[in-house]
Protein backbone atom coordinates (compact mmCIF):
# COMPACT_ATOMS: atom_id res chain seq x y z
CA UNK A 1 0.00 0.00 0.00
CA UNK A 2 2.53 2.79 0.77
CA UNK A 3 5.23 2.60 -1.54
CA UNK A 4 9.18 4.13 -0.24
CA UNK A 5 9.43 7.20 -2.34
CA UNK A 6 12.90 8.77 -1.94
CA UNK A 7 12.87 12.12 0.19
CA UNK A 8 14.75 14.89 -2.42
CA UNK A 9 12.04 13.24 -5.03
CA UNK A 10 9.20 13.58 -2.43
CA UNK A 11 10.71 17.48 -1.58
CA UNK A 12 11.31 18.35 -5.59
CA UNK A 13 7.30 17.28 -6.26
CA UNK A 14 5.83 19.11 -3.10
CA UNK A 15 8.06 22.30 -4.57
CA UNK A 16 7.04 22.07 -7.85
CA UNK A 17 3.50 21.30 -7.15
CA UNK A 18 3.34 24.47 -4.95
CA UNK A 19 4.90 26.63 -7.18
CA UNK A 20 2.24 25.58 -9.40
CA UNK A 21 -0.98 25.68 -7.70
CA UNK A 22 -0.28 29.21 -5.80
CA UNK A 23 -3.45 30.35 -4.09
CA UNK A 24 -5.56 29.45 -0.81
CA UNK A 25 -8.84 29.09 -1.98
CA UNK A 26 -10.94 26.02 -1.89
CA UNK A 27 -10.55 24.87 -5.98
CA UNK A 28 -6.62 25.25 -5.60
CA UNK A 29 -6.02 23.95 -2.95
CA UNK A 30 -8.41 20.59 -4.34
CA UNK A 31 -5.70 20.79 -7.59
CA UNK A 32 -2.28 20.99 -5.70
CA UNK A 33 -3.75 18.12 -3.51
CA UNK A 34 -5.35 15.98 -6.40
CA UNK A 35 -1.58 16.68 -8.38
CA UNK A 36 0.16 15.56 -5.12
CA UNK A 37 -2.11 12.58 -4.65
CA UNK A 38 -1.46 11.85 -8.63
CA UNK A 39 2.28 12.31 -7.66
CA UNK A 40 2.95 10.06 -4.27
CA UNK A 41 -0.28 8.49 -3.76
CA UNK A 42 -0.59 8.49 -0.33
CA UNK A 43 -0.63 11.26 2.00
CA UNK A 44 -1.32 12.09 5.70
CA UNK A 45 -3.55 14.93 7.53
CA UNK A 46 -0.17 16.37 8.08
CA UNK A 47 1.22 15.98 4.92
CA UNK A 48 -1.26 17.72 3.70
CA UNK A 49 -1.32 20.78 5.87
CA UNK A 50 2.21 21.11 6.52
CA UNK A 51 3.63 21.02 3.09
CA UNK A 52 1.01 21.69 0.84
CA UNK A 53 -0.54 24.62 2.77
CA UNK A 54 -4.02 22.64 2.99
CA UNK A 55 -6.08 23.91 6.28
CA UNK A 56 -8.79 20.89 5.93
CA UNK A 57 -7.54 18.48 4.01
CA UNK A 58 -10.73 16.12 5.15
CA UNK A 59 -12.77 18.73 3.01
CA UNK A 60 -10.56 18.78 0.14
CA UNK A 61 -11.10 15.02 0.06
CA UNK A 62 -14.74 15.14 0.01
CA UNK A 63 -14.23 17.52 -2.90
CA UNK A 64 -12.17 14.82 -5.04
CA UNK A 65 -14.22 12.38 -4.18
CA UNK A 66 -17.52 14.09 -5.59
CA UNK A 67 -15.48 15.21 -8.77
CA UNK A 68 -15.31 11.06 -8.83
CA UNK A 69 -11.68 10.17 -7.33
CA UNK A 70 -11.53 6.91 -5.15
CA UNK A 71 -9.74 8.16 -2.09
CA UNK A 72 -9.16 5.67 0.30
CA UNK A 73 -8.50 6.84 4.09
CA UNK A 74 -6.45 4.22 6.50
CA UNK A 75 -6.74 5.55 10.40
CA UNK A 76 -2.84 5.25 12.21
CA UNK A 77 -1.54 6.71 14.75
CA UNK A 78 1.40 9.02 13.85
CA UNK A 79 3.62 11.20 15.77
CA UNK A 80 3.37 15.21 15.66
CA UNK A 81 6.15 17.46 16.06
CA UNK A 82 6.15 17.81 19.26
CA UNK A 83 6.12 14.01 19.48
CA UNK A 84 2.78 12.99 20.98
CA UNK A 85 0.57 10.07 19.00
CA UNK A 86 -2.25 11.26 17.29
CA UNK A 87 -5.29 9.21 15.12
CA UNK A 88 -4.76 10.94 11.83
CA UNK A 89 -6.04 9.96 8.52
CA UNK A 90 -3.56 8.44 5.50
CA UNK A 91 -5.40 9.05 2.37
CA UNK A 92 -4.63 6.67 -0.35
CA UNK A 93 -5.10 7.78 -4.03
CA UNK A 94 -6.96 4.89 -6.15
CA UNK A 95 -7.48 6.75 -9.46
CA UNK A 96 -10.97 7.39 -10.89
CA UNK A 97 -14.03 5.71 -9.21
CA UNK A 98 -15.78 2.68 -11.08
CA UNK A 99 -19.26 3.36 -11.85
CA UNK A 100 -21.35 0.41 -10.85
CA UNK A 101 -22.92 -1.79 -13.85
Amino acid sequence: MDKKIAPGFRTEAIQKINEKHKGNDAETQANRSLEAFQTLISLTTQDLRQDLDIMHPAGRVKELRARGFDIQTHWQNYPTACGKLHRMARYVFMGMARLAA
